[in-house]
């Protein structure tokens, strides 16, 4: 079974035949996966052959058909999941390096997975208390996250008093109060409405920036995933592999001029026209007939 290699789409406006925004190209690999394949005891090919570098300060969305192993990729790229073949590296070594000063990953789930019972102060606590952090620095952590989200007014709140945008961000904040350097989002602003969502990716991007992260996403949507990225990673089922990545060579910061642009229409064209072949795709590769 032939399967096959990104498109080299050099020469294509926004579009480098690496896929990588020439002012990252330099910057250290933080996740380097080569030839990852998953398969489950079912016999279900989850990835086959995914290649795929992330480095630092790169915004990486990753968009696919259902199936297509977005979220299972991103779960390899957490250690949360083991590969049937392959390997993948995080700072350029082993799994080991993660917990390391200046080597943290935080992982934000679909939905916000907050403990009912307790305050949002204590959710946003809880890796902390799981790594055992002195009680006057968890506070102080604690309260610099609420802030950066902005629900510093809310720590006091339980999650059934806050709107269902505000229990993603205290999600959000979980994340963020172990200072992260990678921080992995599994299409986190899925079940929210569109006035929500917009507000939320305007959060995240100027929170990336701010800070310097490096983010993966995952996402079902052509407009968010032009909207927040720097690189849009297509990928394709049966089995789910990478099949195009595409730079969206535009600057930062982002805003409302740039959802009604005519570049962002055009980038949302370009990967739309992308993500309808690889929707298209057989095993071998090619399109299916129908």
């Amino acid at each position: 079974m032939s399967i096959p290699k990104p498109v080299s789409l050099a020469g294509m406006p926004g579009v480098s035949a690496t896929g990588i925004p020439e002012s990252l190209r330099a910057s250290r690999p933080v996740i380097q996966a080569r030839d990852v394949n998953k398969v489950y005891a079912s016999g279900t090919v989850a990835l086959q052959d995914a290649t795929l570098d992330i480095r630092e300060g790169e915004f990486v969305s990753l968009l696919g058909p259902s199936g297509c192993g977005k979220s299972t990729l991103l779960r390899i790229m957490a250690g949360l999941g083991d590969i049937t073949a392959g390997s993948v590296k995080w700072w350029e070594q082993d799994y080991s390096v993660v917990g390391d000063k200046g080597r943290k990953l935080a992982f934000v789930f679909q939905s916000a997975t907050l403990m009912p019972w307790a305050r949002v102060e204590d959710n946003v606590r809880l890796p902390l208390d799981l790594e055992q952090v002195k009680s006057a620095e968890a506070g102080a952590k604690v309260q610099k996250a609420l802030d950066m989200v902005g629900l510093a007014k809310f720590g006091q709140s339980f999650p059934r008093e806050l709107s269902g945008g505000m229990q993603m961000r205290a999600s959000i904040a979980r994340a963020l109060v172990t200072e992260p350097d990678l921080l992995l989002m599994d299409e986190p602003f899925g079940a929210l409405d569109e006035m929500t969502r917009n507000k939320l990716n305007d959060d995240i991007l100027r929170l990336w920036q701010a800070n310097g992260w490096t983010i993966v996403f995952v996402t079902h949507s052509v407009y968010e995933a032009v909207y927040l990225s720097s690189r849009v990673v297509v990928m394709a089922a049966r089995p789910g592999r990478i099949v195009e990545e595409i730079t969206i060579d535009e600057p930062f910061p982002r805003g409302a001029d740039f959802r009604v642009s005519q570049s962002f229409a055009g980038y949302c064209r370009r990967v739309s026209e992308s993500l309808e072949k690889a929707s298209a795709m057989g095993a071998d590769g090619q399109a299916e007939e129908h």
